[in-house]
């Protein structure tokens, strides 16, 4: 009890947290000189109501049950300002998601919930990233997942699932906008991102993006990646269409495992391969505003690996069940076809979606209902679902709040799969409470899981196999708020009853911070700064080895990482250290994490 006391009150976690963003350029002026001030005036009025256009469809995105503020929510600005350079970087901030990676950047990551990694989903633009890769044996590689790309996430965090939510940047105004990064830093990362979007006075948009980045690292696993997204369409009053493409590639060299022990120079096998999505989007109306709206979406998935890929066992395999297939040159395309709709009126939130995808020939129906209500003192939401593999999920999250001090929450739910090789029904809970002191939060909770079957995530370790992991019972405490004068105090433990594959018995976070735009010297808001220092702790993981559910384990660790935020106009100056101490720590059994990694850069913002 004593050692997990002592990790909760030095252990920590890193808020998403970003200056306000830079003042909005200011609307384009008629360039004629009329006759008259009236006319002057006039034209000057049309020029500013056209400047910002109907933006382009935003996918449903449920609302949040989470007691105090929402900080599994980024924006924009928030995104980049976390620190996060991959997808699974940023879901590690949120309490209950275990990390495992093999190496920096370019290395497979994957996110167990709870001790789960087949409950992790994502959500793109409202259509499901399906891991249709053969190599991923049916769990996501969030770091092919372009966060660069992205002006919103939402993570729901139900007691059964983790749903994230995705949003693709969209620009608004007739006036060009241009965004420039470069970083750099240890492991030789060299990274370079471009932006570009502009809206036409007839409601069309052109916009693209891109990031190029590579690392050499000591351990392997470096290579280079390329990523790049477009879209092309029309937005206007309530309608919208637009076609949109985002692909990630990456070419990756082989990485060694157990350096320290018995070293095994080719254990995770080199990859050049790739993960794309293309859509097309007819939306009407808005969800988020009362009343009714509908959206018809037609996808492609694809993932492909353009070359053999080996390791110690000969060929990297597929998982099919609980048998691997080898696997060599391979292409995987999937169609996804979405209907979704619904209405809002008066704090109601009703909705449906329902998915058709195309698998080896024939379609699969996955529909789904949603209905929520927000109002100060309650907030509700149902959720039921039928999967592609024929599972029905329910969920039911509440949270009441009788006084601005005491909010009180909680979720269930149940995962109850028709094919009785996939195991028995799962069912899951959480309940809260949270006590607010002048703007400080304190809360603590109870989370239960029922035995259950976890899929195996082949994809760092091709010996895994599905094992079966016990009823566990875990509580968390979080504090976070201000402290004085700008500095802000985040506190996250989760604690189980025991350690579980892919689940450490104890994990737990805290962020210290610093954040001003000091306006009593700069009152236009042109300068921000925002300084954090963390503390990572997590103890021992044990991970499955074949069908033994603790057969390896990755050590117990601490990491201690500093954040530097500058802003100047709309120039951000970033700098962050990752492991400060050099400490050699793994999340995965064998792989040594980079010690001591420096990454800075600039991010800049142009209004033509």
């Amino acid at each position: 009890m004593s050692v997990c006391f002592v990790a909760a009150c030095a252990s920590g976690n890193l808020v998403a947290q970003q200056p306000p963003p830079p003042p909005a350029p200011r609307p384009a002026v008629a360039d004629s000189t009329p006759a008259d001030s009236a006319s002057r005036a006039a034209r000057a009025a049309k020029a500013r109501a056209d400047t910002i256009k109907t933006p382009t469809a935003k996918p449903y995105t449920p609302h949040s049950a989470e007691i105090g503020a929402n900080r599994w929510h980024w924006n924009k600005d928030q995104l980049f300002a976390s620190g996060a350079l991959t997808l699974g970087e940023l879901l590690a901030l949120i309490p209950g998601v275990t990390l495992l990676s093999t190496g920096f950047i370019l290395a497979p990551q994957v996110a167990a919930w709870y001790g789960d990694v087949g409950h992790v989903r994502i959500y793109v633009d409202g259509i499901e990233l399906d891991p249709i890769g053969v190599r991923n044996g049916g769990v996501s590689d969030l770091a092919m997942q372009p966060v660069w790309a992205l002006e919103d996430v939402a993570a729901e965090r139900s007691a059964g699932e983790l749903r994230v939510h995705l949003r693709t940047f969209r620009v608004e105004r007739t006036t060009p906008m241009t965004r420039t990064d470069v970083l750099t830093g240890s492991e030789n990362i060299n990274l370079y991102r471009g932006y570009f979007g502009k809206r036409q006075d007839n409601g069309a948009v052109l916009q693209f993006a891109g990031q190029q980045f590579s690392t050499l690292s000591r351990g392997g696993l470096d290579g280079d990646a390329l990523g790049a997204m477009a879209r092309v369409g029309w937005a206007r009053g309530n309608w919208s269409i637009d076609a949109t493409l985002l692909r990630q590639g990456a070419t990756r060299n082989a990485g060694a495992r157990f350096l320290a022990t018995n070293p095994q120079l080719n254990a995770m096998p080199p990859l050049s391969g790739s993960e794309s999505m293309a859509y097309i989007r007819a939306a009407w109306r808005d969800p988020e505003v009362d009343g009714p709206w509908l959206q018809a979406m037609a996808a492609t998935l694809s993932a492909s690996t353009t070359h053999s890929v080996s390791n110690q066992s000969g060929v990297l395999p597929v998982s099919s069940g609980t048998a691997a297939i080898d696997s060599v040159d391979t292409t995987a395309v999937r169609s996804q076809y979405v209907l979704a709709g619904g209405i809002t009126r008066s704090g109601l939130r009703l909705s449906t979606t329902d998915r058709i995808r195309s698998i080896g020939g024939k379609a699969y129906l996955s529909p789904g209902v949603r209905a929520e209500f927000e109002s100060r003192l309650l907030t509700l939401s149902a959720f039921g679902e039928r999967g592609v593999d024929s599972t029905t999920r329910t969920d039911l999250v509440a949270r009441f709040g009788p006084f601005s001090w005491f909010n009180v929450g909680g979720s269930i739910s149940r995962a109850a799969p028709k094919n009785g090789s996939l195991g028995a029904a799962v069912t899951a809970s959480r309940l809260e409470a949270g006590l607010r002191w002048h703007d400080r939060w304190l809360t603590a909770g109870v989370v239960t899981r029922s035995a259950s079957r976890l899929v195996a995530p082949i994809e760092l370790d091709t010996a895994q196999r599905a094992v079966d992991a016990p009823a566990a019972t875990g509580t968390s405490v979080s504090v976070r708020g201000p402290i004085a004068l700008g500095w802000v105090l985040d506190v996250d433990l989760v604690n189980w009853d025991a350690p579980g594959p892919y689940r450490p018995q104890t994990q737990a976070r805290t962020r210290l911070s610093f954040e001003s735009s000091f306006l009593g010297r700069f009152p236009r808001g042109n300068f921000h700064l925002l300084a954090a220092g963390t503390y990572d702790y997590r103890s021992t993981t044990p991970v499955p080895l074949g069908t033994n559910p603790a057969g390896q384990f990755a050590a117990a660790a601490g990491v201690y990482s500093t954040l530097l935020e500058i802003r100047i106009g709309s120039a951000v100056i970033s700098w962050q250290n990752r492991n400060i101490v050099g400490l050699p720590y793994e999340t995965f059994p064998g792989y040594i994490m980079p010690r001591l990694t420096n990454v800075y850069g600039l991010r800049w913002d142009f209004w033509n």
